[in-house]
């Protein structure tokens, strides 16, 4: 019966997944949990570097030229991932990063460049290397690997391990926040080292799975017929096409909306708390390892928490609310924890908020705005996708900072960014709200219609501002049939004791 009955929740948490394709798939996974273990080890240290070597009120502005270095490394990636096999994107920049944080390292061990050096300077590069480095890192490895699986793994199989794949990518951040949190034994230095060598353990797991699994990845496109040159796409031609997808069509402008404006509150909140936090401890040897300790144990609360949401709450919630009132958690949430901020602004209070906040961003918050590109055309999924993802969020991490910048720089205000910071983020907090509200309502036209966003031609009407591209029959079109695959459209509506009629697409 046991047995039986562990299967039956199997299938119910992951689907159907065949038993030739776990080995693959328990691969994959153990590769996701290596990269997101070392990004969180490193992530959970980067800001006790940052306020030891240069100081920690120059964080945001730390982030806001991240912006810029992350851009310019993912426009580099862009450039070279349809000219080269994916393995070696692995082995090239995992080499890379893996050299550059065992460096950092050894730099953070001297006795004058390094940690035991407490005077902060906004000179000091090896805090800014630290910080571009681990923000780089971060959004570049992650964005490689799902390439990486889509391109090596049948999309259905894909499908159906997906919750696998990322439950054990929460089992690494877990494991990378806690190993964080003995940063006072085990020096930040030596931390460091151990994130760098994950990223070499990463290339080994890539090449391992080459040897044991078939590739079909890709390798650079196909030479051009004879007398033919190929059409080389400018780099910056994903994220102009992108922008323009989001001017034309009202829906992907609200996806814009409800995708970023969260990153400002967070930004606010999650600085707020390593400002007291790192007044707590002091600016000394020892209170860098404290510090370093609580972000350690901030990591393990929200990847924790994350873990178990995901594994067991987002699709209970999404089946008894429904789509758009799922929507509608966050932003609430994002509202209430602006008000507890700026009405009890302690490191308690704070640190309970983010951490509830990023935690439901991974596990409730991110999976439901991936349901709202279901009944969106192909550019939209990837062109526009890749837009709001990358440009959009940062730039609203950079808003962020530009509120924390504001108000720490000001004469008048320094001092109260609890107070003062966390009355735009409310405003910020509310529009989200709204958006959120508009956002369900579009969703809700859409299934009800079947209708598809896009730009088409022949679109056949054009409905709040969007152009609508009828649904065309499973075979040909995407939206049914993710649809299909997600078994019944009334999946995405709150349960009902009444049997209704299923939407035709």
């Amino acid at each position: 019966m046991v047995p039986k009955r562990l299967q039956a929740l199997f299938t119910t948490l992951y689907g159907d997944i065949a038993l030739d394709e776990l080995p693959r798939i328990m691969w994959l996974s153990a590769l996701l949990c290596c990269i997101i273990g070392g990004f969180w080890l490193l992530d959970s240290l980067k800001d006790t570097v940052l306020a030891t070597t240069v100081g920690l009120e120059h964080q945001p502005k730390a982030k806001a030229i991240s912006v810029l270095v992350t851009l310019v490394v993912v426009a580099a990636y862009n450039n070279a991932i349809n000219r080269v096999r994916k393995p070696v994107l692995f082995y090239v920049f995992g080499a890379f990063y893996g050299c550059v944080f065992v460096v950092i390292g050894g730099a953070l061990a001297h006795r004058r460049i390094g940690m035991e050096n407490t005077t902060p300077d906004p000179n000091r590069l090896i805090g800014w290397l630290s910080y571009f480095a681990i923000e780089s890192y971060g959004s570049l490895m992650v964005a490689l690997f799902w390439a990486f699986t889509n391109a090596t793994m049948d999309p259905a199989t894909a499908e159906s391990a997906y919750g696998l794949v990322v439950a054990f990518a929460q089992l690494g951040a877990i494991f990378g926040s806690t190993l964080a949190t003995q940063a006072k034994t085990l020096h930040i230095s030596f931390l460091y080292v151990v994130g760098g060598c994950t990223c070499w353990a990463v290339c080994g797991m890539v090449y391992g799975y080459e040897s044991l699994f078939d590739v079909d990845d890709a390798a650079p496109a196909a030479p051009p017929a004879p007398g033919r040159k190929r059409r080389r796409e400018p780099w910056c031609a994903l994220f102009f096409d992108g922008f323009s997808l989001i001017a034309r069509h009202s829906y992907v402008l609200l996806l814009l909306g409800i995708s970023t404006l969260y990153e400002v509150v967070l930004t606010v909140l999650d600085f707020e708390m390593k400002i007291i936090g790192r007044a707590r401890y002091g600016a000394d040897a020892r209170g860098a390892e404290e510090f370093a300790r609580l972000m350690g144990q901030f990591g393990v609360v929200v990847n924790t928490t994350s873990f178990l949401f995901s594994l067991l709450g987002f699709s209970y919630v999404v089946r008894r609310l429904g789509l758009p009132a799922t929507l509608l958690v966050f932003p609430l949430l994002c509202v209430v924890a602006t008000l507890v901020a700026y009405a009890a602004p302690s490191l308690t209070s704070l640190f309970a908020m983010t951490a509830l906040l990023k935690a439901l961003t991974y596990s409730l918050n991110e999976p439901a705005l991936e349901m709202l590109y279901l009944p969106t055309s192909t550019d939209i999924k990837f062109k526009a996708k890749a837009w709001i993802d990358v440009v959009g969020a940062r730039s609203a991490k950079a808003a962020g900072s530009l509120i924390n910048n504001a108000v720490q720089n000001s004469d008048y205000l320094r001092g109260s960014l609890p107070q003062y910071g966390n009355v735009p983020t409310f405003v910020v907090s509310l529009v989200l709200l709204f958006v959120a509200v508009r956002m369900g309502m579009a969703f809700e036209q859409l299934l009800d219609s079947g209708d598809v966003v896009g730009d088409a031609p022949d679109a056949e009407a054009t409905r709040g501002g969007y152009e609508l591209v009828k649904a065309e029959p499973a075979a040909d079109n995407p939206w049914a049939r993710d649809l299909e695959r997600l078994h019944s459209l009334d999946d995405l509506r709150p349960e009902s004791d009444e049997s209704d009629d299923d939407s035709e697409l």
